[in-house]
């Protein structure tokens, strides 16, 4: 677009300087007229046109015949290649008043050298304003493009920000949904056992009360204390969302899984046989892991109770160094299945619960009626840290 106007206004000036030489003004004013026409046309072709070409070299040509200033010449670099349009109005020049002068060539040679010359100093001078032009519009370019595409970029991060913050956000709500999932859990394994050991233990103190007093005192005891017990769940179950999550040894784990079991014999009266296999020496477990694995370890033996009439249970824990595993095994009457075991999954809350961690911790888990219900969980102990580190 620049080169388009150097030019137009180029053709007018010298248009103008030529109608001070010319005897045919108004044929000078048609041609000029017409080559600005062409030069629009050719600045809106997307192409290079030989026609368009042939027709500004005539049409200059033609200007020049009718203007006797030699500056006119010029026009000639306008028509051609950019890189020859210093060089072109001079050799035309040349060439024309040879041809027009061939009889007296010796007298007006000297004059001819020098226009020749003066047509060569101009359109070099034209030559490097239209390339220090030509560089300043790239450089306006360049600055205008890096300002787009700062803007662009300064969008693009505000953009990512935003995606970061909804992402943080939808974190955070996932990790509240989870705390949320782990009180539930805990809840419904720690204090609902509890309340229903306490209510097993009131019901045995109604029954007693009449004929054994002391023994009725003694189940009110423990149902006193078992209720007690359940409400100090509850409140461990509210603080740990601000507690770190620790590991604890194999050695507390089954302290704890010990006191599980106790508690279910002292309550139930009903024979629980626990071992343990171990594999490594100082072997750490998250403590999420524990007080879920016991709290699994509770339902089971309620279940077993409650569904199974089961009245001895087996208790196996191994654990190595990559792996942690409880099986609960009981002798109960068993309706459980492979035909039902999706609906029977589904409709017991416990199992539901325990299948979900299980499996959000990497973990597997088998259910089975083998002369009684047989259940086993294996999962990961470095389950956590993995987490943490991601």
């Amino acid at each position: 677009m620049v080169d388009f106007f150097r030019t137009q206004f180029l053709t007018i000036i010298l248009t103008f300087y030529g109608l001070f030489y010319t005897d045919e003004p108004y044929y000078m004013l048609f041609a000029a007229g017409l080559l600005l026409v062409v030069f629009t046309i050719e600045n809106l072709s997307e192409k290079r046109n030989i026609l368009i070409i042939f027709v500004k070299v005539v049409l200059v040509l033609f200007l020049c015949i009718l203007s006797k200033g030699f500056l006119l010449f010029l026009l000639f670099g306008q028509s051609g290649y950019k890189r020859t349009s210093f060089v072109v109005p001079p050799v035309v020049y040349l060439v024309f008043k040879v041809f027009c002068n061939a009889g007296s060539l010796l007298d007006v040679l000297p004059l001819i050298i020098v226009q020749a010359a003066v047509l060569f100093i101009i359109s070099v001078l034209i030559w490097h304003i239209q390339v220090i032009i030509e560089k300043y519009t790239d450089y306006k370019n360049k600055v205008e493009n890096s300002i787009k595409q700062l803007a662009v970029s300064g969008l693009a991060e505000k953009k990512l920000n935003h995606m970061l913050i909804m992402q943080n956000n939808i974190i955070e709500r996932n990790a509240r949904l989870e705390e949320r999932e782990n009180i539930s859990r805990n809840i419904h394994n720690s204090v609902g056992h509890t309340i229903t050991a306490a209510s097993m233990a009131l019901e045995a103190a109604g029954m007693l009360w009449e004929t054994d007093p002391l023994r009725a005192a003694d189940k009110t005891r423990v149902a006193n204390e078992r209720i007690k017990t359940g409400l100090e769940s509850i409140r461990h179950a509210v603080r740990v969302l601000d507690e770190e999550t620790e590991n604890i040894s194999i050695d507390d784990f089954k302290m704890d899984l010990e006191a599980v079991i106790d508690n279910f014999k002292m309550d139930t009266g009903i024979k629980v046989y626990f071992g343990i296999e171990v594999m490594g020496q100082d072997l750490q477990i998250p403590h999420e892991h524990t007080e879920f694995l016991t709290g699994a370890a509770s339902e089971l033996l309620t279940n077993g109770v409650k569904h199974g009439n089961a009245d001895i249970f087996t208790i196996w824990l191994q654990a190595d160094s990559t792996h942690i595993k409880v099986s609960v095994k009981d002798n109960g009457k068993s309706s459980f299945n492979s035909g039902n075991a999706p609906q029977k999954i589904e409709n017991g809350f416990g199992i539901k619960k325990i299948i979900k961690y299980v499996q959000k911790a990497g973990g597997k888990t088998v259910f089975k009626n083998d002369n009684g219900f047989y259940a086993e969980i294996m999962m990961p102990v470095a389950y956590l840290e993995n987490k943490k580190g991601d």
